[in-house]
């Protein structure tokens, strides 16, 4: 049985710099929430394996290095797992020392790393618990934030607003000052958004206790499945 890092990626998920230069849109980042407890799971449920042997936080990390030029990753302190992926991928680790204190301060964390960004002009926020977002999705909220980079970018499933969201700059310091996440969220106009329709349901599905993988296998062709034969074509 061939050997797996601690971080779940075999060598031949590191990203290669052609890839890199691939990857459109330097001026819109990625950014991964991944400092939460998992008190309702467990467990740590970002090593939670997928149907496909990819711990949960190894699949959306991959999915947002493969679609931006430049993602965080918001971990809580000491986190070895969350380190070494980060490496593996060239992802920027992103440490949040007051991760218990709930989401709103990992958002804070996030928005003050992209504050220091002078490039940046918009990130896409996404969820360590939402492994079934497709990789279209999060090329469509950036090319949006890309054409217009003042206005918050959403993703409807069936006219159901989802997760990852698009985040202009001009929010930066506002939610770098936030500390829950209700707080963080009322920062935003989310009515007036940039409505994205998506044909995504994992926009709308997360994990919260083991239960919630149990039809991987069903959801992984609604999700991952097409962005992984379009790679392989």
């Amino acid at each position: 049985m061939p050997s797996v890092p601690p971080s779940g990626l075999r060598p031949s998920s590191t990203v290669s710099d052609g890839q890199a230069e691939t990857r459109a849109a330097p001026s819109v980042a990625g950014v991964i929430l991944a400092a939460g407890a998992s008190s309702r799971f467990g467990s740590d449920k970002r090593r939670a394996l997928l149907t496909d042997g990819t711990p949960m936080l190894a699949a959306v990390a991959g999915s947002f290095a493969r679609i931006f030029a430049r993602t965080a990753v918001v971990l809580p302190p000491h986190d070895d797992f969350g380190l070494e992926l980060c490496a593996r991928l060239g992802l920027d680790a992103v440490p949040n020392g007051r991760c218990r204190e709930g989401q709103g301060t990992s958002l804070a964390a996030a928005m003050q790393w992209a504050l220091a960004q002078p490039r940046l002009q918009a990130v896409v926020v996404g969820l360590a618990d939402m492994p079934w977002v497709r990789e279209g999705t999060l090329a469509a909220l950036r090319d949006a934030l890309v054409q217009h980079p003042g206005s918050p970018a959403l993703p409807l499933w069936q006219g159901r607003p989802g997760n990852p969201r698009g985040i202009p700059r001009r929010y930066f310091a506002s939610l770098a000052q936030a500390s829950g996440a209700q707080a963080a969220a009322h920062r935003i106009d989310w009515d007036a958004a940039r409505a994205i329709a998506v044909a995504d349901p994992g926009i709308v599905r997360d994990v919260d206790t083991p239960a919630d993988l149990a039809d991987d296998a069903e959801r992984m062709p609604a999700s991952r499945a097409d962005d992984a034969a379009g790679r392989h074509a």
